[in-house]
């Protein structure tokens, strides 16, 4: 997804001549490779990739003193990590699938579902890794690759070690401070085998409050202020073992639980105008549950090739509770509802991978089976004059989905030319969707996937790359069943006809390489979606998520690293990201009108200054960010809600603080507000239907400090 103007990246500290031209030629300084203790260099060689990637050793990271692989990766000039993101969400892509992401560990693609990359790479020591390796993805024997990727090269020197990151957040204007964000780990390698274990605090402190305006269709105004508080504790131990024998074999065993913990609440008070009664909304919501997630592979040689056998099981309970209660204020009862769901959820999955080399080509066959499940109940309670919630028949949001998938792909990979590499993936999926409760249904769907990529290394300091894929996309199992959402006063009916998406999609990237000013990426993208998923009428008179016939996304992105050693500021960089984005789809409410898709922001801008000064342990730096936001669109209302659009951080970092890294941020330096601007109607829109109110709120964040600890031990 980038055109090819520009390429790899330069080292970031400067080197003296003779490393350079090491680096350059594809040798390598012998103290950057060799592993501790005595074990061969030559036995980690069988982790490259390539034989001349853009190769980055630990001395190129040194000024940034990093304690983990995941602050080498962040500084990579020009290189952005894709599929990072995880918290508490995880992996959200349909079933295993091939490769994804740009990052490999060892050579291999890191297969977790519960996870994220960036927190495999936090749990790695910096101290353990030997070098990172910057290739183009379509080169590798790894189907589903295309664009920059870096191949982290980590040693196994027997051993323990420990590193931990503490992340507390200051207490701000309306959030509560957070004390226990941070992550422990501990990783050894005894021999052939090696562990990590990993204990996590991943809590939620925050909080907003500002005037919320309502506009009602009768012309009368109220003014409110509302106050949001949200406070969460959620906790998560993580382990992994691996074992590597003398004669190839690869054995690696994950596992995972998440512990949830969350709680908050919108209090709204009519304040004005001069002589309204005090009228009091408050929406209160809890979710509990538990994430549990265990998977494995091996790897091993068999007949010509090699095969892998990958292992997943998943499963997740949530309790959630949302309770409105609205006091008038003039006497009367209150009045309210209460609105209850129990969801288990679960994703078996087995993955078979066949590589092997046959006539001057790589070849590889995977097969996957995955086979998810929901089961769901819900119950609806309205407030009573008694001041007791009575339960009323709400069948539509009790039920179970189930989907059985079945995948088989065959990709061929070869070189064409010097400098250009292809590679072709073709084949399809059978998945048969089953629903349960009081809408039963049962749907099978047959469907072509694949993708053809293209790779050139135009020059030494210019790649490009091109990409076309066809996808099906991923399903929430929760759409199928009737839900409803308190806070906003609107109600999703079930759909028992809801269909999987899917895409066509193409992207042209380049990568330029500038030397020691630094590199940049070109990337321009296309998709188009059939069966797109978004909020339709029902027959009823309701609405639900549903399928239109198609949407489009395109746009043109550029990222890149701008160094400033050539003009005399060794340790000054910026880094940067510009993205422009356009979208559409047809109205599925008003006949011939197309709207934008909400996901797809029309612009976003980032640039990242960071100095770390020399020959000292201190740094600083600042950042930017602004973003822009699509509406979002129901049957009888549209509005635009967003949290902070334009942001201005600044941080001061020492290195060495007792031996550890010490950080401090400041964001939200504008003093920017969470936004919702909404207008509900007593009908469809479009249809004349008169205005029921509109609404205007704005809730101040304030500033927001942070503090990062890092060490190890």
């Amino acid at each position: 997804m980038a055109v090819a103007l520009w390429g790899t990246a330069a080292p970031v500290l400067a080197q003296d001549e003779q490393a350079i031209a090491e680096q350059d030629a594809g040798t390598t300084p012998q103290e950057a490779l060799e592993f501790p203790g005595d074990q061969p260099v030559a036995e980690e060689a069988e982790f490259a990739l390539t034989a001349a990637p853009r190769v980055y050793y630990p001395v190129d990271f040194a000024s940034f003193n990093p304690r983990t692989a995941l602050d080498m990766v962040r500084q990579i000039p020009g290189f952005n990590i894709e599929g990072g993101g995880g918290g508490n969400r995880g992996n959200q892509n349909r079933g295993l699938g091939q490769a994804s992401g740009n990052v490999l560990l060892n050579g291999e693609r890191i297969v977790i579902k519960a996870g994220s990359i960036t927190d495999e790479l936090t749990r790695i020591g910096a101290d353990n890794v030997i070098r990172i390796e910057l290739v183009e993805g379509a080169t590798l024997n790894i189907p589903g690759l295309s664009g920059r990727v870096a191949n982290v090269i980590t040693s196994s020197t027997d051993g323990i070690e420990g590193q931990f990151e503490w992340r507390p957040q200051l207490a701000a204007e309306y959030a509560d401070a957070g004390w226990l964000e941070g992550i422990a780990s501990l990783s050894g390698t005894f021999g052939d085998f090696g562990f990590t274990v990993a204990v996590e605090g991943r809590p939620v402190r925050n909080g907003n409050g500002g005037p919320n305006i309502i506009t009602y269709g009768d012309g009368t105004v109220e003014e409110r202020f509302s106050l949001n508080k949200a406070n969460g504790n959620d906790k998560r131990l993580s382990g992994s073992m691996n074992y590597r024998s003398a004669g190839g074999l690869v054995a690696n065993l994950n596992a995972s639980y998440l512990h949830r913990r969350f709680r908050a609440f919108e209090d709204e008070i009519v304040v004005g105008p001069a002589g309204a009664l005090p009228l009091t909304d408050e929406l209160d919501q809890r979710n509990r549950g538990h994430d549990r997630e265990i998977g494995g592979d091996v790897d091993f040689d068999l007949g010509p090739g090699r095969l892998k056998l990958i292992g997943l099981d998943n499963t997740q309970t949530i309790h959630f509770l949302s309770q409105s209660v609205i006091d008038p204020a003039t006497g009367e009862p209150p009045f309210g509802s209460r609105f209850s769901r129990t969801s288990d959820s679960g994703e078996r999955i087995g993955r078979g991978e066949y590589s092997w080399s046959m006539a001057n080509a790589d070849w590889q066959w995977s097969f996957e089976g995955a086979f998810n499940s929901l089961d769901q109940t819900s119950e609806l309670f309205i407030l009573q004059d008694t001041g007791d919630f009575v339960e009323v028949p709400f069948p539509s949001g009790t039920g179970g989905v189930r989907e059985d998938r079945y995948e088989s792909l065959l990709s061929y990979g070869r070189q064409l030319v010097d400098g250009v590499t292809m590679q072709l993936i073709a084949g399809g999926e059978y998945s048969k969707i089953r629903q349960t409760g009081n809408e039963p249904n049962t749907r099978s769907f047959l469907r072509p996937k694949g993708s053809f990529s293209l790779a050139w290394t135009a020059s030494e300091r210019l790649d490009v790359s091109m990409r076309i894929d066809r996808r099906v996309g991923q399903l929430d199992f929760g759409d199928f069943l009737a839900a409803v959402n308190l806070g906003d006063n609107n109600e999703n009916d079930s759909n028992n006809e809801l269909r999987p998406d899917q895409s066509w999609g193409g992207e042209l990237e380049g990568t330029r390489d500038f030397g020691a000013w630094g590199s940049a990426t070109l990337r321009f993208f296309l998709r188009r979606f059939e069966d797109f998923v978004t909020i339709i009428p029902t027959p009823s008179g309701g609405e639900a998520r549903g399928n239109v016939d198609w949407a489009r996304v395109m746009g043109v992105g550029l990222n890149g690293t701008l160094q400033l050693d050539p003009i005399g500021l060794p340790g000054a960089k910026f880094d940067f990201e510009f993205d422009l984005r356009d979208s559409a789809y047809p109205d599925p409410v008003i006949e011939g009108n197309k709207l934008p898709v909400q996901f797809a922001e029309p612009h976003g801008v980032e640039i990242d200054f960071r100095y770390d000064v020399p020959a000292s342990t201190w740094a600083f730096g600042a950042g930017f960010r602004d973003s822009g936001f699509n509406p979002y669109y129901r049957v009888q209302e549209f509005g635009l809600s967003h949290s902070i659009d334009t942001n201005l951080t600044a941080f001061v970092e020492n290195k060495n603080v007792l031996g550890l890294t010490v950080q401090a941020r400041v964001s939200n330096l504008l003093e920017r507000e969470i936004v919702l601007e909404r207008q509900v109607f007593t009908g469809p829109r479009g249809s004349g239907a008169p205005l029921l109110f509109s609404e205007d709120r704005r809730r101040e964040v304030g500033h927001v400090v942070n503090l990062n600890i890092s060490g190890n031990f």
